[in-house]
């Protein structure tokens, strides 16, 4: 093969790594890239930005790979996704294809003939996908967000949040785009602080993502509320807003419209 794309191997096993590494060269791609930890390669993948990712499951750090390519999908990336491990768990498979979209699952140990058909199908997607446009526009940057949930830290793309709510002293649910919903112990000061102008503090105990603001009226029913309600895409939710914050708050919205 003489495809040019490149790859980024995400193996905490060195000597995997290798091997995949001389895999790789043998089919012709250019690897920038093999990191055993999950988290690092997050923080890596703006710059990288590769065409291919070969992940291993079980990876170093506080991520496996399942995760780590779950946030990559959630922040917008879309490039062409190999799993690759020795693991027996039907469920990590299914997995793999159906909720991560990949293209392919080489079991380990990885023989040279599957590892081609794998590279094959991944360079025939991607070449499918640039023959239906003039320019395939790379993705902005993303913001991520770490916070702790349960034992373990997890990072997630500000674009995947719609809003975050302070239920008690010690939980905050996180509201996704998709529906999901998670219970985090980072408060919202520490979110804040790692957010982009684009997270707004609307009411005590709320943070909302100004990229998924459809609109805001008055709070009816209540003829003494002096407050607002803040109507969303993708849920049903209302979120309140200050009347004393109502101000800065519409000038925000005009900035992202």
């Amino acid at each position: 093969m003489s495809h040019r794309f490149t790859v980024a191997i995400v193996e905490d096993n060195y000597w995997v790594g290798k091997l995949l590494e001389s895999y790789s060269e043998q089919c012709g791609l250019k690897v920038i890239c093999i990191v055993s930890d999950g988290e690092q390669f997050i923080g890596m993948y703006d710059e990288l930005q590769p065409d291919i990712l070969l992940v291993d499951i079980g990876l170093e750090g506080n991520l496996d790979g399942i995760t780590m390519v779950q946030s990559l999908r959630g922040a917008g990336y879309r490039q062409k996704v190999i799993m690759v491990s020795g693991t027996t768990n039907i469920e990590h498979v299914l997995t793999s294809f159906h909720d991560l979209g990949s293209v392919y699952f080489l079991s380990k140990p990885v023989m040279l003939p599957k590892f081609q058909a794998a590279i094959s199908k991944a360079i025939d997607e991607i070449q499918l996908e640039r023959s239906r446009f003039v320019e395939v526009p790379k993705p902005k940057s993303a913001t991520w967000i770490t916070v702790k949930n349960q034992k373990s830290t997890l990072p997630i793309s500000e674009d995947s949040i719609l809003f975050i709510e302070k239920e008690d002293k010690r939980l905050t649910r996180i509201h996704l785009m998709n529906g999901a919903q998670m219970a985090s112990s980072t408060n919202l000061s520490d979110i804040l602080a790692q957010s982009s102008p684009f997270m707004f503090s609307p009411f005590k105990g709320f943070l909302v993502n100004m990229r998924h603001v459809v609109s805001y009226v008055k709070e009816s029913g209540f003829p003494t509320s002096r407050r607002f309600l803040i109507h969303l895409n993708h849920t049903a939710v209302k979120v309140p807003l200050s009347r004393n914050l109502q101000k800065e708050f519409a000038r925000l919205l005009l900035e992202t419209q």
